[in-house]
């Protein structure tokens, strides 16, 4: 019996941005309306994909963006936290630094209750899936996301060190499939609620030769500065004998991406989301009388 695959598109959406990332004056969002309506949208849906949109703060204050994300169905809406953007202490920087790690405890709850309850304002529903701006998890995330009602966190890239952004932070080691974390360590299994589902990150060839290794990045399944070709490859390098699921984290520089469905449609994960993932897997549970894995992604 031949395996069922998932490919999960998660894509981080943000106001406009121009070069080294700093924001566009005053505030644009181009990416929402250009980006995602007239491109994007009409691609995924040509050819039957489901992304999932992760929606920073800015976005959710903008009823332009709102009323658009809110019109189109067929995809996942979840959230996406630059803590700068969020209350309390909201302001909007010229280029996002923050790490939500770096908060105290206390501070990255209320910053997360924020961002939550404002995408709950904006389309009548929770959101399911989450990941952080910098991809900067910490040890209180997990359990805090959990309190809030989310279903899968999305901020692991496996193979790589991000100490440089803010020390400690690194996922060199963790698991390249979707897996249940350690609420205090994200990069490892243990028994949170929570299912995370890693970025595909492959390393490179030349990350096992001495000394030059460590210097090498890692490989992406992102459309950023990669061939076509390369990204079909990717997932299967490094993968093992199994591949199930994949998650293409997707971003363009300038054209930040967003995009969501109907006000007051009932939400039903779509099946090749980050919160279908979950879904599907509590299916599979429920058949196998309470035995299963989370499905591989690669």
């Amino acid at each position: 019996m031949s395996a069922r695959a998932f490919l999960c598109v998660s894509i981080d959406c943000e106001c406009d941005k121009g070069p080294a990332w700093r924001t566009r004056r005053p505030l644009r969002f181009e990416g929402v309306h250009q980006g995602i309506a007239e491109r994007l949208q009409p691609l995924f849906q040509h050819f039957g994909g489901k992304p999932t949109y992760l929606l920073s703060p800015e976005l959710l204050r903008n009823a332009e963006c709102v009323e658009r994300l809110a019109s189109f169905g067929g995809c996942e809406l979840g959230t996406h936290l630059h803590g700068e953007l969020a209350e309390p202490g909201a302001f909007e920087p010229e280029v996002t630094r923050a790490v939500q790690r770096d908060y105290p405890p206390e501070v990255e709850r209320a910053k997360l209750a924020w961002l939550t309850q404002a995408f709950r304002g904006a389309f009548g529903r929770a959101p399911q899936s989450f990941r952080a701006g910098r991809f900067g998890i910490g040890a209180s995330t997990i359990s805090i996301l959990d309190d809030l009602g989310y279903a899968v966190e999305t901020s692991v890239t496996p193979h790589v060190d991000w100490s440089q952004v803010s020390p400690g932070l690194s996922f060199v080691g963790a698991p390249t499939q979707p897996y249940h974390p350690d609420p205090c360590n994200p990069g490892r299994p243990g028994p949170g609620r929570v299912l995370e589902v890693p970025v595909t990150v492959r390393p490179s060839a030349l990350s096992r030769v001495p000394l030059l290794g460590k210097h090498v990045e890692p490989r992406w399944l992102r459309p950023t500065r990669t061939r076509g070709e390369a990204l079909v490859a990717l997932p299967g390098a490094s993968g093992g004998p199994q591949r199930h699921v994949s998650q293409c984290r997707s971003r363009r520089r300038g054209e930040p991406l967003r995009r969501h469905r109907r006000r007051g449609a009932t939400h039903r994960p779509a099946p090749g989301s980050a919160a279908g993932v979950r879904a599907t897997r509590r299916r599979g549970l429920r058949r196998s009388g309470g035995r299963s894995r989370a499905p591989r992604l690669t």
